[in-house]
């Protein structure tokens, strides 16, 4: 049996402050890194097998929305804006005091258990990057070389 955090991932993320805080500094470096136009990590799966993950691109989505690119942002992966709002919620709850973080992450929980989001945003991830890859792929293979 899966225990009940399997079904509310987003908001586990949230209520550990020390995984979202290394979540965070994974990110924010990631970013910098591709901001200061410094080689950010590659994707060790895509470096490895050659085989594009489904986060590949991401990085670079996130940056073009960042810049108010909405149209490339897209182009390079439909989900940055998803992983950028997740991102915020998570930089926001770790900004603001355990007392008012609190019941935010309890109705993120209670949100995400009634309505699947979590498993309906990881599905159409997988979906999304199938489709990129069998149908896609010299267009995928050759994006993320850039």
């Amino acid at each position: 049996m899966l225990p009940q955090t399997a079904f509310s991932p987003i908001s586990s993320i949230l209520r550990d402050r020390r995984f979202a805080l290394v979540y965070t500094g994974g990110v924010g470096l990631q970013l910098g890194l591709s901001a200061l136009s410094l080689h950010p990590w590659q994707c060790p799966i895509f470096s490895t097998t050659g085989v594009p993950c489904p986060g590949c691109g991401l990085t670079r989505a996130i940056m073009l929305l960042l810049q108010g690119d909405l149209r490339g942002s897209i182009h390079f992966h439909a989900f940055a804006p998803i992983f950028l709002f997740l991102s915020v919620a998570v930089v926001a709850v770790l900004l603001v005091p355990k007392t008012i973080s609190r019941p935010i992450v309890q109705k993120a929980e209670l949100f995400e258990r009634k309505t699947g989001l979590t498993v309906i945003i990881l599905s159409g991830l997988i979906l999304y990057w199938l489709a990129r890859l069998f149908f896609l792929n010299s267009a995928f293979v050759q994006l993320i070389r850039g």
